[in-house]
């Protein structure tokens, strides 16, 4: 009867208009941004190359006009004079501009992170990071972590500095927006499937088990429906950016983060972990979410029986973190906010360490999340069972019907 009730699932959820809308727009999204938006998106060292070069000059032309008076202009703060800091300045912008001009990676990572001197940068770290000075503090942690483990690498390209490989960039999605869009998608597809069986009444009609049987089975048919499309659509993602910019290694770095000593911004604080093991307990977190989504929509449709309604309370409850902004949170009603479902929606803070960083603990940790989430999932089973009891199969169709 599984086989059943999935083979109508599947025809009712393609068949579905806003369905095949929401595919079409994603595939259209992933082209857009590969396409259009990524090629002019730089690394947050990218060096303004314009800017870098009016500094050369600049501080060429203020090196030979001192050597040329015999002037050398002694600070009487610094004790430094002119002539030897312009000098020193110039040398410093000339390496970059060579490591630019020669493609040298190596030694624009070397550069970057150990330079006394910053060069001009195509964005200023105050508008990457809202003037926050932790976060930015954090981020710098990340940015040097991640061009240490590139330049390891020892076929690493410019797009790799870039962060455009396939593998990067499906570690980027996963870290950032990828967990809410993804859940957006579930909610948004999952709303209506139970409470849209009023108008698909045949199959039920003949139904020889449980309501509560029924739910799950279509519950279950919605989860592989849905984890098959995400597959398939990131998939395509990761082989459109391999042809773009280069599949990348799935063994590279990416920035972890757990606080051991002194103050919590330190690179002492910094690890790595390779992207394939950061996409597989990704995978897990997908996999606990989406059918945790599922089984909630289903719930809020025997509750509420209006997919509006469901589809609004989903929005609301996944964007919870960002409605409030929180994840600082180091307890919530005095209760540790590790034990708590919602952080752990947005999975890729907790992977990355960041939701730790930002609440001044180790707690949040893939062991944590699982064990939270399956938690979360069997009280939802307990009230999903007490539920359909209540709101049993006649009662439904008079309220919905």
């Amino acid at each position: 009867m599984f086989t059943a009730v999935f083979r109508e699932t599947l025809k009712r959820t393609w068949r579905n208009r806003k369905n095949r809308l929401v595919l079409v727009l994603t595939l259209l999204g992933i082209f857009a941004y590969l396409l259009l938006y990524l090629p002019s998106k730089e690394h947050p060292t990218t060096i303004d190359r314009e800017a870098l070069a009016l500094e050369l000059s600049a501080e060429y032309g203020m090196k030979e006009s001192r050597l040329e008076e015999g002037n050398i202009a002694v600070n009487s703060f610094t004790g430094m004079n002119t002539y030897s800091l312009a000098k020193k300045t110039y040398e410093s912008y000339y390496a970059f501009q060579s490591g630019i001009d020669n493609g040298n990676i190596r030694l624009l990572i070397d550069l970057a992170t150990h330079s006394a001197l910053t060069p001009p940068l195509a964005e200023a770290p105050s508008e990457r990071f809202d003037r926050d000075i932790h976060l930015g503090n954090y981020n710098a942690g990340v940015v040097n972590t991640e061009l240490q483990a590139i330049a390891a690498q020892e076929d690493a390209t410019l797009h790799m500095y870039n962060q455009k490989t396939a593998a990067q960039q499906l570690h980027l999605f996963l870290k950032t927006n990828g967990p809410l869009i993804l859940l957006l998608v579930t909610i948004f597809v999952a709303s209506e499937i139970l409470v849209d069986d009023r108008k698909h009444r045949t199959l039920k009609a003949g139904q020889p088990f449980g309501w509560w049987r029924y739910i799950l089975y279509q519950s279950v048919s919605l989860f592989i429906i849905l984890i098959t499309a995400f597959t398939a659509l990131l998939s395509i993602y990761y082989l459109v950016a391999g042809i773009l910019y280069g599949f990348g290694t799935f063994d590279l770095g990416v920035s972890s983060y757990g606080y051991q000593e002194g103050y919590r911004g330190e690179q002492v604080n910094f690890s790595t972990r390779s992207v394939s093991i950061f996409v597989a307990m990704s995978a897990v977190f997908i996999l606990l979410l989406v059918y945790l989504f599922v089984r909630l929509n289903a719930w809020l449709s025997l509750v509420f029986r209006h997919d509006v309604v469901v589809m609004i309370i989903g929005f609301l409850l996944v964007g919870f973190n960002r409605i409030y902004n929180g994840g600082g949170e180091a307890t919530i009603f005095g209760i540790s906010s590790q034990y708590f479902p919602h952080n752990y929606f947005e999975f890729g803070q907790v992977l990355s360490g960041e939701r730790n960083f930002l609440a001044m603990t180790n707690g949040f940790s893939f062991l944590t999340g699982t064990l939270v989430l399956t938690a979360s999932i069997l009280i939802l089973e307990v009230l999903l069972l007490l539920t359909a009891k209540w709101m049993d199969r006649q009662k439904f169709e008079r309220e919905v019907g």
